[in-house]
Formats: C-alpha cells, structure tokens, sequence
C-alpha cells in the first residue's frame, strides 16, 4: 500500500503524540496512586515502585532503540515498541497484585518509551537544523500539554472507570498510534547510515561517555529532569493525604505547575533563532538554582502551605522547558551517522539519573515535604556542577562527527 505524503501540521502532531505518549502513560495514572495503594494494601511508597520501575523501563529501553533504529530503521522498531506497549498495558489493567503491576509497568515502558527516541531521530532525519529547532520547540510546548491534561483527564475518569480503566485508555491510544504508525509514517533512516557492528557498541558507547561535548549535555538534561521528577514521585500522596487536597483539586494543581515547563518551551522557540542554545541553557539554569533556593526558603517559613510548594516548582518547570529542547537540540548535531546510538545513550542517562532520584526519594518518603526538597537541591547543585565542568575547551557548532568517532564509524579524514 503507497503511503501518502505527510504534512508538516501531520509531522508535528504524529511526532508529538509519539514522544509524549510515555509521559501520557507515567502522568495519567498520578491521581490515582492513593487509591490504588489501599486497593493493593500497600504504602505510598511502595506505589512508587511503579514510577521507578517505569523510569528504569525507560532508560532501558531509550538505550537499546537508538542502536535497534539505526540497524533496523525506524518503523519497525516503531511498530515492536508499540506492540509491547499495547500488551503491557493490558497486563497493567489485569494485575491481581502489587508485584505484577509493577513488572507490567516495567514492560509498558520497555515497549512505549522507544517512541521517545525514534521521534526526535526521525525530526534530525527529516528536518534542516532550522526546522529542527523550531520543531522541537512547538513539540516541547505541545507536549507540555499532556503533563497538564493527563492527570487532570485521569482524575476526572477515575470515579468512572477505575484505575483498571485507565489503563485499558491507554492500551487503546496505543492501538490506534500502531494503526496510524503502520498506514502513514514512512521511513527515514537516511541511506549512508551503517548500523554499528554489536562488538563495536560498547567501544563506541565508551568513546560517547569519554567525549565532552556529548557528556555536558547528556548530564545537564539528566540532572535537570531530576530537580522535578522528585515531585512527580511526591506530589500525589503529598498533596492529597498531606494537605488534603482531591484528586481533581491535585490534578488542576500539578497541571498549573506543568504550565511552566510550556512557558520555557515557549521561550526556547522564541529566543532559539537569537541566541545560542548555550546561553539559553546557562540561563535557564540560573533560573534552575533560585526555584530551588525558593522551595527551601518557602517550605521553611510557611509548613502547612502547598504553594510554597507549588510556586517554585513553578520557576523550576520554566528553566526544565528551556533545557530540555535546547540540549537534545545540540547533542546530536555532530553525530548525524548514528543518531539512533547517541540519541539512545544520550535518553538513557537522562532517564538512568531520574530512575535513581525516583528510587531515593522513595527510600527517604516519610509523608513531608523533607525528601522533595533534598532531592531538588542535590539535583540543581549537580546540574550546575556539571554544566561548568564540562565547559568546552573550544565553541562554536560542530557539523560532523569529532575526529574519534571517524574511525570508529568508517568516515574519510
């Protein structure tokens, strides 16, 4: 069957529903999380299990895809991701126990969360550098949406259908994005990719983690989706059992939090074609440090109030929308021949770092704000720390892959 051509309006809403369906999936259920731990009788922070398998799921699954897409090309391995989605999820929606459930949601992740890479490598392989960056702006701000409605969808669903319902919501978006998937994306791993050989990897993920310039960037996103993801992990029973918030008051909450990171998205698209992402980067991340100055401030001078909570999670949601896009935009110019291999390390350590700063915030859950604000702090000192340490010895773009990974990867001098 010939495949009928895309339009940019159907590029950007194909690859914003791929690349936000992981966070559909992590986001939907949060309102939900009380309910189900005194269905499983279970504690707060053995629910959490979910978020942290899910996020290990990802980062698993961000690190084999990238190699897969540039050995297999983009749609199968589309296709397989989604297909694994779908029957995980299913799995979520008849889970009998706790155990089960979470194992689920390992799989649910291993499957889904590929879509995260393969979205942005098929934007670097489509797209010019320009369209690039405006791209990935208007597809951080849009998905800066489904943070927002997921929740607010899911608590609004919740006396209705249920937590199991919820996932067999899921289950069914996947269906239809295999559907549309499988009948319309073409596919466009460009024809000069070569596969890296599977005993070249490893050497190559090693020269990768050795390179400045792809650990400056692959560290600074991890660490920046670390200063909130603690509140992802938090939020729910804190604000519901803590402050007494219902879930539909809880969900309005969290997407009002979440506007922040559509606001920097916004910012990046903007200030993007003026300014080096660099600067942008670096300012976002002194915008970084004050919200995490201001929750410790806050938190210590009014205890019994959630906005001093929310509000500067607020600030941190703007510089996190400003970082993101701004380091998958640079990280993968220089490595266009395996965009599929550094995009999947480059995910993998971002979501590695959030899978551990999910488990300690679990580990350190007593019912306070205490662990929220320990993890946020430790998470912004980190990203500062690494950003200046990693500052390039040289400037200026780079538009081919560095001298070493030219051998690696067969490239003529």
């Amino acid at each position: 069957m010939t495949q009928r051509a895309l339009s940019l309006g159907s590029w950007l809403v194909l690859l914003t529903v791929l690349i936000g369906l992981p966070r559909v999936a992590l986001d939907m259920h949060l309102p939900a999380l009380p309910a189900m731990a005194d269905y499983f009788q279970a504690s707060d922070s053995q629910l959490q299990l979910t978020l942290t398998l899910y996020t290990l799921g990802s980062a698993i699954s961000l690190l084999i895809s990238g190699p897969l897409t540039d050995r297999f090309g983009r749609r199968p391995v589309l296709l397989a991701g989604l297909a694994l989605y779908g029957l995980a999820t299913l799995a979520c929606a008849l889970a009998d126990s706790l155990g089960v459930l979470i194992i689920a949601r390992l799989f649910q992740a291993l499957g889904g969360c590929c879509t995260t890479v393969i979205g942005r490598v098929i934007v670097r392989d489509h797209f010019e550098r320009d369209e690039q960056a405006r791209l990935l702006g208007l597809i951080s701000m849009a998905m800066a949406v489904s943070p927002m409605a997921a929740p607010v969808l899911g608590s609004l669903l919740l006396p209705l259908i249920g937590w199991r319902g919820l996932f067999l919501l899921l289950g069914a978006i996947g269906v239809v994005l295999y559907g549309v998937v499988h009948r319309r994306l073409p596919e466009t791993r460009p024809t000069q990719v070569a596969a890296t050989a599977p005993g070249n990897l490893l050497h190559l993920y090693g020269r990768l983690l050795g390179d400045r310039y792809f650990l400056r960037y692959a560290l600074a996103i991890g660490c920046v989706y670390s200063t909130y993801f603690p509140f992802i992990s938090e939020s729910s029973a804190l604000l519901q059992r803590g402050f007494g918030l219902s879930a539909t008051a809880y969900a309005l909450v969290f997407a009002a939090t979440i506007s922040g990171y559509m606001l920097g998205a916004n910012l990046f698209r903007r200030l993007v074609l003026r300014f080096e992402a660099d600067r942008l980067i670096s300012a976002a991340i002194a915008l970084n440090v004050v919200g995490s100055l201001l929750l410790a401030a806050g938190t210590a001078a009014w205890v019994q109030q959630w906005l001093a909570i929310v509000l500067p999670m607020v600030v941190i949601m703007v510089s996190v929308g400003m970082v993101i896009p701004a380091c998958q935009l640079s990280v993968l110019q220089p490595y266009g021949a395996i965009a599929g291999t550094a995009s999947g390390l480059f995910f993998f350590i971002q979501m590695f770092l959030t899978a551990v700063s999910s488990w300690v915030t679990g580990v350190l859950s007593d019912g306070t704000s205490q662990p929220l604000l320990i993890m946020t702090g430790v998470a912004s000192t980190l990203l500062v720390a690494t950003w200046l340490t990693l500052h390039p010895k040289q400037s200026g773009r780079a538009t081919r892959p560095p001298t070493r990974f030219r051998a690696v990867l067969g490239f003529s001098a």
